[in-house]
């Protein structure tokens, strides 16, 4: 009886040491199951994914910074490419562009030296020229220009008017404002300028109108003098193609003034400084600014003028940017 007794009190003192080291061990094992799960989860997240694809820390973290969910699930479709980080972080890059940037640059396993380079690459520039289109061939991957946008309109080598087009609410305007012949221009983009005229009056400016809107007809002439005496690649950059002419707009002027008339020698007048700091206060910008040619398909034209509105062609003028540039980034790319 007392073996008995002996052995029930020891079975009793064994239960709470059994129950301890079973709950050790479930809990152990609940702890590398957690680590377990844990792991699983982060095998599903972007930044995993990132880095086993081959993208470094630096760069995941760059790509996770700068492209939604969506576009890192594109991005890892590719294979490694050292130049999607550097092109994410640009400052107007836009994802849908990226087959595009890539296509400018090449890989050190394809050309070391080539990639090495003195300078290496300028990523922000190469996005500037894939945006606004200019790595293609001037006049080919052309569209119609949106009209829907009004005085946002975009027209150069990439956008398209067509023939047919002529705005429904030109003026004439008044001989004191302009040279040579009759001009006509859209009756809001006249009534700015003459805003803008008493402006720069008060100043001792006299603005004078050189060229405004122009139709098809006269802007196939114009092309075809130029083609016709000094050649195809000649006329492309000194004049657009008919249907291409922001001046069919209706929004365009060339403008000059009766102390300055000289093309060559307008930039560096009182009138042009006028213009630059003032223009966009009466809604134009300079539309094909210095050193930007590439960008906007014509070499530089100190004189010319683009009508967007004061709300626009101020947010052009502060950005620094070609209209082209912002166009591509602040209007097409946010409209998609």
């Amino acid at each position: 009886i007392d073996d008995m007794a002996t052995k029930k009190v020891y079975k009793l003192k064994m239960w709470p040491k059994v129950l301890i080291v079973l709950l050790i061990l479930f809990g152990i094992a609940g702890y590398f199951g957690y680590q377990k799960y844990e792991e699983y989860l982060y095998r599903q997240t972007d930044e995993y994914k990132l880095l086993e694809v081959g993208y470094s820390t630096e760069e995941t973290k760059v790509l996770l910074d700068n492209l939604s969910s969506e576009e890192i699930s594109e991005v890892l479709t590719y294979e490694y490419n050292e130049f999607i980080p550097e092109f994410a972080q640009a400052e107007y890059f836009i994802f849908k562009n990226l087959d595009g940037y890539l296509s400018q640059v090449i890989t050190q396993e394809q050309d070391f030296f080539k990639y090495r380079g003195t300078e290496g690459y300028d990523y922000d520039y190469i996005v500037s020229l894939v945006n606004v289109k200019a790595i293609y061939p001037v006049y080919e991957n052309t569209e119609e220009t949106d009209l829907s946008l009004g005085y946002g309109i975009l027209v150069n080598k990439y956008y398209e008017l067509g023939a047919d087009y002529a705005p429904d609410d030109l003026v004439d305007i008044d001989i004191r404002y302009r040279f040579g012949g009759e001009k006509q221009i859209r009756a809001e983009v006249y009534d700015a300028f003459l805003e803008m005229w008493e402006a720069a009056n008060q100043e001792g400016i006299y603005l004078v109108i050189d060229s405004a809107y122009r139709d098809y007809a006269s802007q196939k002439e114009v092309y075809e003098f130029y083609e016709n005496s000094q050649g195809t690649k000649y006329a492309d950059g000194i004049a657009a193609r008919p249907g291409f002419s922001e001046h069919q707009t209706g929004l365009s002027l060339d403008i000059y003034s009766k102390e300055c008339a000289n093309a060559a020698t307008f930039k560096d007048s009182k009138t042009y400084a006028w213009l630059i700091a003032n223009a966009h206060k009466y809604g134009f910008i300079l539309r094909y600014p210095d050193g930007k040619s590439e960008l906007t398909g014509y070499e530089y034209e100190s004189w010319h003028y683009r009508y967007l509105g004061v709300e626009l062609a101020t947010k052009v003028y502060e950005s620094g940017l070609t209209y082209d540039e912002y166009y591509a980034y602040y209007i097409a790319n946010a409209s998609e």
